[in-house]
């Protein structure tokens, strides 16, 4: 019986035009009349996915966490202490910002706090970020005015993904982090042992609920862990990086038209027969 949905956010549960479709607001509804949990799961930042949800009633996310930083920090809805959390030392965040930089990448930075940093960003990812993000620029040359702030990860943007592949390999190893892809324009670099399966299976430790009685819907390859770790994995009709094939289940509907809609009525309703 599945006690717990989490969903990914961009290309996911939004609409490419970053709204809500009417279909999963009216699925969330749903689940909380059959006693299931719906629970964002992003690699943005808690106060992010929070404003993204401002057209959600606020009744229907009473009592639910939100997984933010791709599984690094968890929250509980409404709350923005966290009751687990993940950062970068600003040694290996400045190491990785001068690697990158020589690939002539936009690159953005994340404080646990939510604080966005932005240098050297395409046109297509400023047309991407406005209206759905709020970031603030930095000249591109320097991290030190970060030297004191606890980072939660740092990603680069371009909107190919085969050059980040290439460039993810020409740096290599890290020590004490992790990476992953999103988005089709990413590469982001975690803390170690960070992902978004770690964060539901934090998530399902705390609540008590055992992790195969989740659902995790998704669309990129930094959703891949989440889909594995839960007892289902969904992926949007959407989804890129062969994420289709790697799913338990591959949706009919895209991001557009309400994927929660479809697990709902595929997933949720049988069980309360």
């Amino acid at each position: 019986m599945y006690r717990l949905v989490a969903s990914d956010m961009d290309e996911t549960f939004l609409a490419h035009d970053h709204s809500i479709p009417q279909a999963n607001i009216e699925a969330i509804r749903r689940m909380r009349e059959l006693g299931v949990l719906f629970v964002p799961a992003s690699g943005r930042s808690y106060a992010s996915v929070v404003e993204s949800l401002s057209s959600v009633p606020a009744d229907l996310l009473d009592g639910t966490y939100v997984i933010s930083y791709n599984g690094g920090t968890i929250n509980r809805m409404g709350d923005p202490r966290p009751l687990e959390s993940h950062s970068l030392p600003f040694e290996t965040v400045r190491d990785l910002f001068g690697r990158g930089k020589t690939f002539g990448v936009g690159v953005h930075i994340y404080q646990c706090d939510g604080t966005v940093w932005a240098a050297n960003l395409p046109e297509d990812d400023k047309r991407y970020l406005d209206g759905h993000m709020a970031y603030q620029e930095f000249d591109g040359v320097s991290v030190d005015f970060l030297r004191d702030v606890p980072l939660a990860k740092i990603l680069f943007a371009r909107h190919d993904l085969a050059f980040l592949h290439q460039m993810a390999e020409q740096i290599g190893a890290v020590p004490g982090t992790s990476f992953t892809f999103s988005s089709g324009r990413y590469l982001e670099y975690l803390p170690e042992g960070v992902d978004k399966g770690h964060g539901l299976c934090a998530l399902a430790r705390i609540l008590g609920v055992d992790v195969a009685e989740t659902i995790a819907v998704g669309d990129s390859l930094n959703d891949l862990p989440m889909l594995e770790a839960a007892g289902l994995g969904v992926a949007v009709s959407n989804a890129t990086d062969g994420i289709d094939g790697l799913a338990g289940y591959a949706a009919r509907s895209s991001c557009d038209d309400g994927i929660l809609a479809e697990v709902v009525e595929k997933f949720i309703e049988p069980q309360a027969c």
